[in-house]
């Protein structure tokens, strides 16, 4: 039952096929056209069948760019070799030339570029390697833009969002972080959220100036109280946050008891 059904899907498919040139002009005929040594094809190439073998070389020529005394044309039919058209004073007409066959070159230029995939394959292509001595005597170069921005801001990337933060111009001494103590309980902004301090300090890992690293009650932070690999203070996954000596507040800031809201109605069931 399958076979049946694409035999008949086949048959509507091709329902038109032999409509396929009947477009054409009187005289004119559209081949395929294939080269021994490439891959690319030429499909429906319009040729005039008064056109000698000579000339349609010369224009074989420029779609596989092998010369034309260098051109064996074999005429093809379904796969099938028909013919040679050896003689470059006949016109293709006398060779019975008709639209769908297959006109297909044979390059017998021992040098020809196109040989062992010489035109398609890039593999082949001798590509140009700049010396890193030349590379660096380049003023304009990316290397050079980026050592000058790295004279700037030594954690400046090229992509933003791998920068750690936009260059400060004034960040935090370590006079700013000397008020905070280890064990200090403490509040971190944004969001308010509670912890005590667990460090404080200078790391190339995060970024310029001085921090000051917060181990949350809560799971509200993104660290485990190391950055860039280098452990720094050690907490529970999420735990930890560094942030700038501004946006922590030392006081009396107890750990919050998520029951201690509830009402004596919430401890009924």
């Amino acid at each position: 039952m399958a076979a049946l059904d694409m035999n008949t899907l086949n048959q509507y498919v091709r329902l038109e096929d032999h409509l396929e040139f009947q477009g054409l002009a009187e005289g004119t005929v559209a081949v395929l056209v294939t080269h021994s040594n490439l891959e690319q094809q030429w499909p429906e190439i319009r040729f005039d069948l008064h056109t000698t073998i000579g000339a349609l070389k010369d224009r074989l020529y420029r779609h596989g760019g092998t010369g034309a005394g260098f051109q064996k044309l074999l005429l093809k039919q379904d796969g099938a070799v028909l013919c040679e058209m050896a003689d470059d004073a006949k016109m293709l007409g006398f060779y019975g030339v008709k639209s769908g066959m297959e006109i297909h070159i044979v390059d017998t230029d021992p040098y020809s570029f196109s040989k062992d995939g010489g035109l398609e394959n890039v593999e082949l292509v001798e590509k140009y390697v700049m010396s890193d001595e030349d590379y660096a005597k380049r003023e304009n170069s990316l290397r050079n833009y980026k050592l000058k921005m790295r004279e700037k801001d030594p954690h400046w990337t090229f992509l933003p969002e791998n920068r750690r933060e936009p260059k400060n111009k004034n960040p935090p001494t370590e006079e700013d972080v000397a008020p905070f103590k280890i064990g200090d309980r403490c509040e971190v902004q944004p969001g308010s959220r509670r912890g005590a301090v667990a460090w404080k300090g200078a790391a190339e890992e995060i970024g310029n100036g001085f921090w000051v690293g917060v181990q949350l009650d809560e799971p509200l932070g993104k660290s485990d109280g190391s950055a860039k690999g280098k452990v720094l203070f050690k907490c529970p996954p999420k735990h930890g946050v560094f942030a700038r000596p501004d946006k922590v507040t030392v006081g009396d800031f107890p750990e919050l008891d998520p029951l201690a809201e509830l009402s004596s109605d919430d401890d009924e069931i």
